[in-house]
């Protein structure tokens, strides 16, 4: 463990929750990995997660799910990307003039079998970022575009992804984190872009922190932004900010243990900021944290929102308020490790925070 990490967050098993108090509704079966949510304008809450197979399958889609009574009832999964590869890691938003912005990796390389990569991990084919756009909250999309900015920053040569919730600065800027798994000895890096065009291109990369990947961001009503990034080793997740709208971070901060991961950021309407994010160490689940402000945060008091998961395969929470101190967190479970993604489930809980 690194020397740094807090020494009062070893008490987390002392101090914590000992069993989640509440109940979870299961939103989509067989599919429902990596959901992100989001607070439309209307008032719904719109998710996007992942179907068609498991982590790795050449026919992974993208598919939405929508509730418009808070987080109360969902409809059924319908799918807003499906083309010949893997189209995985989903990254959504909506903006003020309520165009969503959806933007994805798509994958290739798999066998015939379509299960499994061919070679190493190094032969695997990212193919940059792609973006599609909605003008009717979700129904209908754009045709995919291949950001080429991004995919030139990585010359194809890597991994690549985006990640979490697209957000927009009061100046219609728009950011999105971007993590890169490069195939040297860089490793792991987590960017911020900005696009000045409504989501359309991406461009002045910002380093956010070396060895890390799956980055959630957040702007806080005072104008600063925060992150949370999950660690290259370990799994753990460390927490830096900006004053000056991204173009410079601090260094980041470990908040959590190793193998809790990874996160999701928002400003409750009360001023205080929710970290939501995935415990992999048993009892397994979903965790959440409130910090005041965004700088202090205090493990040893985390919130058990689920911890039932029978394995290391759950969590990726994402939370949206959707009706004023009432939150839906949406996270995913596999119930059986030998049996997916038929015993994958998409899950949301309904919470006072």
């Amino acid at each position: 463990m690194n020397s740094r990490f807090p020494s009062h967050l070893l008490l987390l098993a002392a101090f914590a929750a000992c069993a989640a108090d509440y109940p979870h509704q299961i939103l989509t079966r067989g599919l429902g990995y990596f959901p992100v949510a989001i607070g439309l304008k209307n008032g719904d809450v719109l998710a996007v997660v992942r179907g068609g197979a498991a982590h790795i399958g050449v026919k992974g889609r993208l598919d939405l799910i929508r509730s418009a009574d808070h987080g109360k009832t969902w409809s059924a999964p319908w799918t807003a990307v499906d083309e010949e590869f893997d189209d995985r890691n989903p990254a959504m938003g909506q903006l003020r003039d309520g165009t969503v912005v959806l933007a994805y990796a798509i994958a290739s390389g798999y066998d015939e079998t379509g299960n499994r990569f061919k070679g190493g991990r190094n032969d695997r084919i990212f193919d940059g970022v792609y973006l599609v756009f909605s003008k009717d909250n979700g129904r209908t999309w754009s045709k995919p575009v291949r950001d080429a900015n991004i995919h030139n920053f990585y010359a194809g040569k890597g991994a690549v992804s985006p990640y979490g919730k697209i957000i927009q600065l009061p100046d219609g800027t728009v950011l999105m984190a971007v993590y890169f798994e490069f195939f040297d000895a860089r490793g792991n890096q987590s960017y911020l872009f900005r696009s000045k065009d409504g989501g359309r291109t991406w461009t002045e990369p910002v380093l956010l922190g070396e060895h890390y990947n799956e980055t959630g961001i957040a702007r806080l009503r005072d104008g600063r932004l925060l992150a949370a990034l999950r660690s290259e080793k370990g799994g753990h997740l460390a927490v830096t900010e900006s004053a000056d709208q991204g173009r410079t971070w601090s260094n980041p901060v470990q908040v959590t243990r190793d193998s809790e991961h990874p996160a999701d950021l928002i400003q409750l309407r009360d001023g205080r900021v929710l970290m939501v994010f995935g415990e992999r160490n048993a009892p397994r689940g979903v965790h959440a944290m409130i910090s005041p402000d965004g700088r202090k945060w205090d493990n040893s008091k985390s919130i058990v929102l689920a911890d039932d998961a029978p394995n290391g395969d759950c969590g990726y929470p994402s939370s949206v308020e959707a009706a004023k101190g009432r939150v839906v967190t949406l996270y995913y479970q596999v119930d059986d490790s030998k049996n997916t993604p038929a015993s994958a489930s998409a899950r949301a809980i309904l919470w006072k925070p």
